[in-house]
Protein backbone atom coordinates (compact mmCIF):
# COMPACT_ATOMS: atom_id res chain seq x y z
CA UNK A 1 0.00 0.00 0.00
CA UNK A 2 1.21 3.23 -0.89
CA UNK A 3 2.66 5.45 1.88
CA UNK A 4 1.58 9.33 2.84
CA UNK A 5 4.52 11.69 2.22
CA UNK A 6 4.35 13.64 6.00
CA UNK A 7 6.33 16.94 6.02
CA UNK A 8 7.22 19.06 8.77
CA UNK A 9 7.60 22.84 8.30
CA UNK A 10 9.84 24.94 10.79
CA UNK A 11 9.85 28.62 9.92
CA UNK A 12 11.57 31.49 11.84
CA UNK A 13 8.67 34.16 12.81
CA UNK A 14 9.97 36.47 10.24
CA UNK A 15 9.67 33.50 7.50
CA UNK A 16 5.85 32.40 8.63
CA UNK A 17 4.40 33.72 5.32
CA UNK A 18 7.26 31.10 3.87
CA UNK A 19 5.32 27.94 5.00
CA UNK A 20 3.10 28.35 2.51
CA UNK A 21 5.28 28.17 -0.36
CA UNK A 22 6.19 24.22 0.62
CA UNK A 23 2.52 23.50 0.43
CA UNK A 24 1.77 25.84 -2.66
CA UNK A 25 5.13 23.54 -4.20
CA UNK A 26 3.55 20.03 -3.41
CA UNK A 27 0.21 21.25 -4.37
CA UNK A 28 1.87 22.13 -7.88
CA UNK A 29 3.59 19.07 -9.12
CA UNK A 30 2.16 17.18 -12.15
CA UNK A 31 0.84 14.21 -9.98
CA UNK A 32 -1.12 13.63 -7.21
CA UNK A 33 0.03 11.67 -3.97
CA UNK A 34 -1.53 11.18 -0.59
CA UNK A 35 0.46 14.26 1.62
CA UNK A 36 0.29 15.31 4.86
CA UNK A 37 2.02 18.97 6.06
CA UNK A 38 2.53 19.54 9.69
CA UNK A 39 3.63 22.40 11.88
CA UNK A 40 3.41 23.50 15.09
CA UNK A 41 0.16 25.10 15.95
CA UNK A 42 0.70 29.19 15.49
CA UNK A 43 -0.32 29.87 19.50
CA UNK A 44 2.39 27.38 20.56
CA UNK A 45 2.73 23.70 21.51
CA UNK A 46 4.21 21.71 24.23
CA UNK A 47 7.21 19.72 23.58
CA UNK A 48 5.52 15.86 23.55
CA UNK A 49 3.17 17.70 20.92
CA UNK A 50 5.88 19.26 19.17
CA UNK A 51 7.44 15.42 19.46
CA UNK A 52 4.46 14.06 18.15
CA UNK A 53 4.38 15.71 14.49
CA UNK A 54 8.11 15.54 13.83
CA UNK A 55 8.39 11.50 15.17
CA UNK A 56 7.49 10.21 12.03
CA UNK A 57 7.91 12.68 8.93
CA UNK A 58 9.46 11.88 6.02
CA UNK A 59 11.49 15.30 5.17
CA UNK A 60 11.46 18.35 7.60
CA UNK A 61 12.05 21.89 6.22
CA UNK A 62 13.83 24.18 8.35
CA UNK A 63 13.37 27.66 7.08
CA UNK A 64 15.85 30.40 8.80
CA UNK A 65 15.62 33.95 8.26
CA UNK A 66 16.81 36.90 10.19
CA UNK A 67 16.69 35.33 13.93
CA UNK A 68 16.15 32.00 15.60
CA UNK A 69 13.11 32.17 17.17
CA UNK A 70 10.81 29.46 19.45
CA UNK A 71 9.60 27.00 18.68
CA UNK A 72 12.17 26.70 15.83
CA UNK A 73 14.92 25.89 17.64
CA UNK A 74 13.12 23.33 19.86
CA UNK A 75 12.05 21.63 16.51
CA UNK A 76 15.54 21.51 14.89
CA UNK A 77 17.05 19.97 18.01
CA UNK A 78 14.03 17.13 17.97
CA UNK A 79 14.07 16.24 14.14
CA UNK A 80 17.85 15.42 14.41
CA UNK A 81 17.29 13.81 17.85
CA UNK A 82 14.87 11.69 15.90
CA UNK A 83 17.13 11.22 13.14
CA UNK A 84 14.46 13.20 10.49
CA UNK A 85 15.65 14.18 7.05
CA UNK A 86 16.38 17.74 7.28
CA UNK A 87 16.43 19.86 4.60
CA UNK A 88 18.10 23.41 6.12
CA UNK A 89 17.07 26.64 4.06
CA UNK A 90 18.49 29.80 4.25
CA UNK A 91 16.87 33.25 3.11
CA UNK A 92 19.87 35.43 2.91
CA UNK A 93 18.97 37.35 5.46
CA UNK A 94 20.91 39.84 7.49
CA UNK A 95 21.48 37.25 10.53
CA UNK A 96 21.20 38.15 14.04
CA UNK A 97 24.14 37.23 16.37
CA UNK A 98 22.01 34.71 17.75
CA UNK A 99 20.68 33.12 14.41
CA UNK A 100 24.76 33.85 13.17
CA UNK A 101 25.63 31.30 16.14
CA UNK A 102 22.82 28.87 15.65
CA UNK A 103 23.89 28.76 11.40
CA UNK A 104 27.37 28.01 12.47
CA UNK A 105 26.86 25.51 15.23
CA UNK A 106 24.86 23.64 13.09
CA UNK A 107 27.58 21.91 10.97
CA UNK A 108 25.40 21.10 8.01
CA UNK A 109 25.75 23.00 4.60
CA UNK A 110 22.47 25.38 4.59
CA UNK A 111 21.39 26.03 1.29
CA UNK A 112 20.17 29.48 0.21
CA UNK A 113 16.81 30.93 -1.89
CA UNK A 114 17.12 34.59 -2.89
CA UNK A 115 13.10 34.76 -3.23
CA UNK A 116 9.60 32.83 -2.58
CA UNK A 117 10.09 31.64 -6.41
CA UNK A 118 13.58 30.30 -5.71
CA UNK A 119 12.70 28.41 -2.24
CA UNK A 120 9.71 26.93 -4.37
CA UNK A 121 11.64 25.71 -6.89
CA UNK A 122 14.62 24.68 -4.39
CA UNK A 123 11.35 22.32 -2.51
CA UNK A 124 9.84 21.01 -5.71
CA UNK A 125 13.03 19.51 -6.93
CA UNK A 126 13.81 18.11 -3.12
CA UNK A 127 10.35 16.25 -3.43
CA UNK A 128 10.65 14.89 -6.89
CA UNK A 129 13.80 13.44 -5.34
CA UNK A 130 12.31 12.00 -2.84
CA UNK A 131 8.86 10.91 -4.61
CA UNK A 132 11.37 9.51 -7.39
CA UNK A 133 13.11 6.75 -5.41
CA UNK A 134 13.34 3.22 -6.03
CA UNK A 135 11.74 1.86 -3.41
CA UNK A 136 8.90 3.63 -4.58
CA UNK A 137 6.92 4.00 -1.29
CA UNK A 138 4.73 6.30 -2.19
CA UNK A 139 3.19 4.14 -5.12
CA UNK A 140 4.02 5.95 -8.25
CA UNK A 141 3.29 4.62 -11.48
CA UNK A 142 6.10 4.30 -14.07
CA UNK A 143 4.02 7.33 -16.13
CA UNK A 144 4.32 9.45 -12.77
CA UNK A 145 7.69 8.87 -12.15
CA UNK A 146 8.89 10.09 -15.51
CA UNK A 147 6.08 12.78 -15.49
CA UNK A 148 8.06 13.61 -12.41
CA UNK A 149 11.68 13.12 -14.01
CA UNK A 150 10.73 15.45 -16.90
CA UNK A 151 9.07 18.14 -14.71
CA UNK A 152 12.57 17.84 -12.20
CA UNK A 153 15.04 18.63 -15.69
CA UNK A 154 12.69 21.26 -16.80
CA UNK A 155 12.80 22.99 -13.55
CA UNK A 156 16.54 22.60 -13.31
CA UNK A 157 17.12 23.85 -17.19
CA UNK A 158 14.97 27.16 -16.16
CA UNK A 159 17.13 27.43 -12.50
CA UNK A 160 20.18 27.44 -14.68
CA UNK A 161 18.62 29.98 -17.52
CA UNK A 162 18.19 32.33 -14.71
CA UNK A 163 21.38 31.95 -13.02
CA UNK A 164 22.98 32.22 -16.26
CA UNK A 165 20.96 35.54 -16.94
CA UNK A 166 21.30 37.08 -13.64
CA UNK A 167 23.38 40.32 -13.95
CA UNK A 168 25.10 42.10 -10.64
CA UNK A 169 22.43 43.46 -9.14
CA UNK A 170 23.13 46.36 -7.46
CA UNK A 171 24.27 46.48 -3.59
CA UNK A 172 23.03 48.81 -1.23
CA UNK A 173 23.75 50.30 1.87
CA UNK A 174 21.98 48.70 4.05
CA UNK A 175 22.77 50.44 7.54
CA UNK A 176 23.91 53.90 5.93
CA UNK A 177 27.21 54.98 3.66
CA UNK A 178 28.95 57.37 2.29
CA UNK A 179 29.55 58.51 -1.32
CA UNK A 180 32.90 60.05 -2.50
CA UNK A 181 32.87 62.57 -5.30
CA UNK A 182 36.14 63.33 -6.51
CA UNK A 183 35.33 66.28 -8.56
CA UNK A 184 33.65 68.22 -6.19
CA UNK A 185 36.64 67.24 -3.09
CA UNK A 186 38.14 70.69 -1.49
CA UNK A 187 41.35 71.03 -2.27
CA UNK A 188 44.19 69.51 -0.48
CA UNK A 189 46.37 72.35 1.10
CA UNK A 190 49.37 69.85 2.28
CA UNK A 191 53.32 70.22 0.83
CA UNK A 192 54.39 67.04 -1.09
CA UNK A 193 57.44 65.64 1.37
CA UNK A 194 58.92 63.26 -0.97
CA UNK A 195 58.30 63.63 -4.61
CA UNK A 196 59.11 60.43 -6.57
Amino acid sequence: MAETLRIFVSATNDLESERAIIGKALADLPIQIRAEIRRTPASGGRYDDIYELIANVDRHYFLLGRDITAPAGAEWDLAWQLERSVLPLYSGARLSPAAREFKHNSFIKWQEFHSPPHLASIVTLDLIKRLNNAKNRYGLTVVEMETLRVHGERLQKKAAAEANSIVALPGGAEGGGVLLDNLRQDPIDAVLVNPD
